[in-house]
């Protein structure tokens, strides 16, 4: 009987996605030119080491914890020596000259806190460009699954209808039985191929990742600039201050089901896919990217707060 034939077809057809031929540009979001970080500002590593009396005295650690990732430890010294010659008591010609210098160490200063805050917004941006960029591309696949989707249950109405309609017109009853059996099959099978379908993918790029890092949990990075590399993965700056908050960003991922089975195979291809240069994906996997993109973005915005709160006791 040839019916027998329709249903596997139908099943067969539903388990095969389909590769749109969407252009998705590579690099939109990327910097336009490649940064260069002055060395003379590198976060040092020894932090403790490099505090003094004085300036645990003047500033609370936590300030100067994010003064040694924005790499003004020395010149914070400098401006304490210069403040003390600033106060003693010396002649009126030179008073001025003093208290210039230490305005322009103020100066200095703020000019360096400002542009790694100026970094971190720069960061924000491009980790929200990528996240709307996962999402405008995750809708589009996720229009197209849904118009073909439409398109199967309308065909399976019709089909049932003209079902309904040739067992009634058709007097014999051999043509009823094959016109209703037939007609009953196909409606099936278009509803079994409307759950089955895989929806549509595309070939969705991305080089500079930077979720890379962050799930790797790095302990130095050639993505994100040393400043802010430094906040993310140093401990001292999350709020428990037990572990850093690109560890915490990675168990949310994983405690709330985004990135759950990672010892099966399928979670091992997702986390490729995810954290390295891109590959094939679906809508919810574009999805998914997004999320996680605008997750890892309120991390790094709210790390102004920070450059915020030293920047007061500095001018203070």
């Amino acid at each position: 009987m040839r019916h027998r034939y329709l249903l596997p077809l139908l099943l067969a057809l539903g388990g095969c996605a389909t590769a749109t031929r969407l252009q998705v540009p590579v690099g939109y979001c990327d910097p336009p030119l490649p940064s260069h970080y002055n060395p003379a500002f590198a976060p040092r590593a020894d932090f403790d080491a490099a505090l003094t009396p004085a300036l645990l005295a003047r500033y609370p650690r936590r300030n100067l914890l994010t003064a040694n990732a924005v790499g003004i430890l020395p010149l914070l010294q400098e401006l304490l020596a210069l403040e003390q010659t600033a106060s003693w008591p010396q002649p009126r010609r030179q008073q001025p000259a003093a208290e210039l210098a230490v305005l322009r160490q103020r100066q200095r200063i703020q000019a360096q806190i400002s542009l790694v805050s100026s970094t971190v917004s720069s960061l924000a941006a491009e980790l929200d460009c990528e996240g709307e960029r996962a999402d405008q591309v995750a809708g589009y696949l996720q229009h197209l699954d849904d118009r073909r989707t439409q398109r199967l249950n309308v065909l399976g109405i019709s089909v049932g209808a003209a079902s309904g309609i040739g067992t009634t017109v058709i007097d014999s009853k051999p043509g009823q039985y094959a016109f209703g059996i037939g007609g009953g099959l196909l409606a099936a099978g278009l509803g079994l191929l409307t759950l089955r379908q895989q929806g549509h993918t595309v070939e969705f790029r991305h080089p500079r990742n930077l979720l890379t890092d962050v799930w790797a949990e790095a302990p130095t990075s050639a993505t994100w600039p040393p400043s802010v590399w430094y906040m993310l993965s140093t401990p001292a700056f999350s709020n428990a201050g037990q572990t850093s908050l690109a560890h915490n960003a990675r168990q949310r991922w994983q405690h709330y089901g985004q990135l759950a089975h990672l010892d099966s195979k399928q979670g091992q291809e997702l986390t490729a896919l995810l954290f390295g240069e891109g590959g094939t994906y679906s809508a919810d996997e574009l999805t998914l990217r997004a999320n996680l993109l605008n997750e890892l973005q309120s991390a790094v915005r709210l790390l102004n707060q920070e450059l915020q709160a030293l920047q007061l006791v500095v001018n203070s």
